[in-house]
This record gives C-alpha cells, sequence and structure tokens, in this order.
C-alpha cells in the first residue's frame, strides 16, 4: 500500500477512535488508537523521506497516536528513531520533544501510581 493509502485508514481509525472515547468506550477507543498508530506508522515507512513536511507531520501524527493509544514504549521508540535521524522538519523536532516529555511523565506518573482527573490541580 502507498503512503496515502496508509495514511487515509489512519484518519478513519483515528476518527473512529475519538468518537468512542467520547461515548465512553475507553478500551475500544485504546484499541483504535492503537490500529490508526500501527498504519500511520507504516504510512511513514512508506513515505519518500525528501518529503521533509510530510515526514514531519506523518512522524508527530504516528507519535501521538502511539501516546493517545497509552503505548508509550512505542512512541518513545518512533520518536527517538526520527530525532536522531536529523532528517526531520524543525516545527517537528520541536512537537516530537514535546511528545516525549508528554510520554516520560506520563510514564513516571503510571510507575508512580498517580493519575490526575481532568482539571484537577493540587498544591502543596
Amino acid at each position: 500500500m502507498s503512503w496515502l493509502s496508509w495514511h487515509e485508514k489512519s484518519e478513519r481509525l483515528a476518527s473512529d477512535a475519538h468518537v468512542c472515547a467520547r461515548r465512553g468506550e475507553r478500551e475500544r477507543a485504546l484499541r483504535l488508537f492503537a490500529e490508526a498508530a500501527e498504519a500511520e506508522s507504516r504510512a511513514l515507512d512508506e513515505l519518500d523521506v525528501a518529503k521533509t513536511r510530510t515526514l514531519g507531520i506523518t512522524t508527530v501524527s504516528a507519535v501521538s497516536l502511539w501516546f493517545k493509544a497509552r503505548q508509550f514504549s512505542r512512541a518513545e521508540q518512533l520518536a527517538l528513531r526520527w530525532l536522531s535521524s536529523l532528517k526531520l522538519p524543525q516545527f517537528a523536532v520541536d512537537q516530537a520533544r514535546s511528545l516525549l516529555q508528554a510520554v516520560w511523565t506520563a510514564q513516571a506518573m503510571g510507575d508512580a501510581s498517580i493519575s490526575f482527573l481532568p482539571g484537577q490541580v493540587s498544591s502543596l
């Protein structure tokens, strides 16, 4: 399949995942996000790396989808792979680094069994 075919599949799956998440179907949403991430990762593999803007957008999208699927190791590996390639445009480097920080924060919170409710802020 081509980059476009994989990318379109990823978009459809991600859209379905967002619908499930809004309905409270958490497990199904996570599965769909993972499927979307896999499709976007495959799109990335099919991409001509000379298309740097598309490379950046697709990389950030795939990392983000792995993050939404709560597959933090996959998100981390993909971000580090492309950050170390030195082929990403600066906007994608910045976004991939931010996503990587979010991944590490989520991993640390999971390791410490900490969770926050949306909008919840606490101070000591």
